[in-house]
C-alpha cells in the first residue's frame, strides 16, 4: 500500500489507510470511467491534519468522462453528521476528485472551486486540501485563505528518512510520540531498524493499554504513520506507570540510534522534543 504523507509548513497531512484504498480504486483506468469525487473529512491538531474519511460518489451527482460535480445538499448532510457523530472533533477538509491522465494537473475549474469554497466556508481552519487522483500519481494541494493560488505540497519520502516527535509536558516527562516516514537502507525483508523502531512504538502502546487504566488518549495510525498521545496523565491512578513506560521507551529507542551510529546509520533518524501543552 501507498503512503500519503504530505508535508504542509510546520505540519504533516496523512491519509489514512481506508481513506487511501477508496481513492485508489477510482482511479479513471478504463476508458468509459467517468470522474468520480467527494469531499474529505478528518481531524485537525496542532501539528497535524489527518484525512480519515471521504465521501463517494451518488446517484444524486453529475459527472462524465472530464467532468464532476457533486450534490451540494447531501455533501453538506455528511459535514453535519461527521460532525454531530465526532461531537466537534471531525470537520470538512476541502475535495476530492479524479483525472483521466497520469500525473494530473488541476484545471481552473477545479481552482476556482476550491477558493469559493474556502472563502465561502464558516470554519476556523483558514484552509482547504484539494486531492486530484492520476492513474498513476495524485496531485495534493492546499488553497489557504488570502492567497490566490492552490499551492502543491511535498511528499514525505524515504529519502526524508524516520522523524520521530516524542511530545513533552512542561517538566519535561513524555506524554506520546508522533513518528512518520521509513527507513530505506536495506532490500525489503532485511529492513531490521523499521522492524525495530515498530515494535518499540506498538510494543509501548499495549503496554500502555494492558498494564494502565488509561482510556483518555489519542491514537492516529497509517502507512508509515503513527501518533499516540495521553493528554491527561497526571490524572490518573496509573500516573507514574504511564510516565514510566513512556521513558522505557526513549531508552529503547536511544539503544538503537546507539546501535545504527556504530554503522554509520544514525543520520537516517531525527529525534525531537515538542511541548504539546
Amino acid at each position: 500500500m501507498i503512503n500519503l504523507i504530505y508535508k504542509y509548513g510546520e505540519k504533516h497531512i496523512v491519509f489514512t489507510d481506508e481513506v487511501v484504498n477508496k481513492l485508489e480504486s477510482y482511479k479513471q483506468k478504463r476508458k468509459e470511467q467517468h470522474e468520480s469525487g467527494g469531499i474529505l473529512l478528518g481531524k485537525v491538531y496542532k501539528d497535524l491534519i489527518v484525512v480519515d474519511t471521504i465521501s463517494e460518489p451518488s446517484i444524486e451527482d453529475q459527472s462524465g468522462r472530464y467532468f464532476f460535480k457533486r450534490d451540494v445538499q447531501k455533501a453538506q448532510k455528511i459535514i453535519k453528521v461527521a460532525w454531530e457523530k465526532s461531537r466537534g472533533e471531525r470537520i470538512y477538509l476541502g475535495e476530492w476528485h479524479t483525472h483521466p491522465e497520469d500525473n494530473p494537473i488541476p484545471s481552473s475549474d477545479d481552482s476556482k472551486l476550491i477558493n469559493n469554497m474556502l472563502k465561502d466556508s464558516h470554519m476556523e481552519i483558514d484552509f482547504l486540501v484539494m486531492v486530484i487522483i492520476g492513474i498513476v500519481s495524485p496531485h495534493i494541494a492546499v488553497q489557504r485563505k488570502g492567497q490566490k493560488i492552490c499551492e502543491p505540497l511535498p511528499r514525505v519520502s524515504s529519502k526524508d528518512g524516520l522523524k520521530i516527535i516524542l511530545y513533552e509536558n512542561q517538566q519535561g516527562k513524555i506524554m506520546g510520540f508522533k513518528v512518520l516516514g521509513y527507513l530505506n537502507i536495506a532490500p525489503l525483508g532485511y529492513d531490521i531498524y523499521n522492524a525495530a523502531f515498530s515494535q518499540i512504538f506498538y510494543g509501548s502502546i499495549n503496554s500502555i493499554y494492558s498494564l494502565t487504566g488509561v482510556t483518555d488518549y489519542s491514537l492516529e495510525k497509517a502507512s508509515n504513520f503513527i501518533r499516540f498521545f495521553v493528554p491527561d496523565i497526571d490524572n490518573s491512578k496509573d500516573k507514574d506507570k504511564i510516565y514510566l513506560l513512556f521513558e522505557s521507551m526513549y531508552i529503547q529507542i536511544q539503544m538503537v540510534q546507539e546501535e545504527m551510529q556504530l554503522k554509520n546509520l544514525s543520520n537516517f533518524v531525527k529525534v525531537n522534543f515538542e511541548k504539546l501543552i
